[in-house]
């Protein structure tokens, strides 16, 4: 199925806050608005999307935890967001797209058995790794000799902030080797100093991060299990290659 593209709702924001002034020496903490993921405000779109387009790192939900964001396209918001979450090793930060059409800006020459993934399995927590683009920023892409990893999420803030800012990095607001958080009183306290902007989506639920899928070779392969079971993947991949090879019964 291929998703609409979401449009802005009118739904309010309220007044922006601020994080209570650190102890010790003054440091500038990161702005707080609250937000509605399934129903995000004009105002707090635009604020975001103005942060992002800053090159400026914010946190925000998503459909499955919390993330660390920066756009996707410029390397020097991609090195901040790392060194917000003091991430050093080579792993490429996966990145929300808001429409796939979005695609051709990270990934244009996308393996037709991954386009019958998307079809069937987007939007929704499968993130598909994918040939990337010439000229990605490295960090995107382990270090420049990996694939990209990309999502469509299932979810109205994303998907419009997105269209907003463009396809953003999104990894998950957690120390490295720490759980992901799902508080933001808890990321204010963690982050405020090393980013821009929280969106206040209130505590998140326990639930799983987003399964992800290798789609570039022959087969699919499991990286990661997650929100959408393996075997869910390997069926629509499965149809795929029988439609391949099925004969068209009409042109016989």
């Amino acid at each position: 199925r291929r998703p609409s593209r979401p449009t802005a709702p009118s739904g309010r924001s309220g007044p922006p806050r601020r994080s209570a002034p650190p102890a010790g020496p003054s440091a500038a903490l990161a702005e707080i608005l609250p937000v509605e993921p399934s129903n995000p405000g004009d105002a707090a779109l635009r604020r975001a999307g103005a942060v992002l387009i800053q090159g400026e790192v914010a946190a925000l939900p998503t459909d499955t935890v919390y993330g660390l964001c920066a756009r996707a396209l410029d390397p020097e918001a991609v090195e901040r967001l790392y060194r917000a979450k003091g991430r050093t090793e080579e792993k490429g930060a996966p990145v929300l797209i808001g429409h796939p059409d979005q695609l051709s800006l990270l990934a244009p020459q996308v393996p037709p058995r991954a386009r019958l993934l998307m079809e069937a399995l987007w939007p929704g927590p499968l993130t598909l790794i994918l040939p990337p683009k010439p000229g990605l920023p490295g960090r995107l892409t382990g270090g420049g000799g990996g694939g990209v990893a990309v999502r469509l999420p299932a979810q109205n803030l994303c998907r419009a902030l997105a269209l907003i800012a463009g396809p953003f990095a999104a990894t998950s607001a957690n120390w490295p080797g720490e759980p992901p958080l799902r508080d933001p009183s808890v990321i204010a306290v963690r982050f405020g100093p090393r980013i821009a902007l929280i969106l206040d989506g209130g505590p998140l639920g326990e639930g799983p991060a987003s399964t992800v899928v290798d789609a570039r070779g022959g087969r699919p392969v499991l990286i990661r299990k997650g929100g959408v079971p393996f075997e869910a993947v390997t069926r629509a991949w499965e149809r795929g290659e029988r439609r391949a090879v099925t004969p068209d019964r009409a042109a016989g």
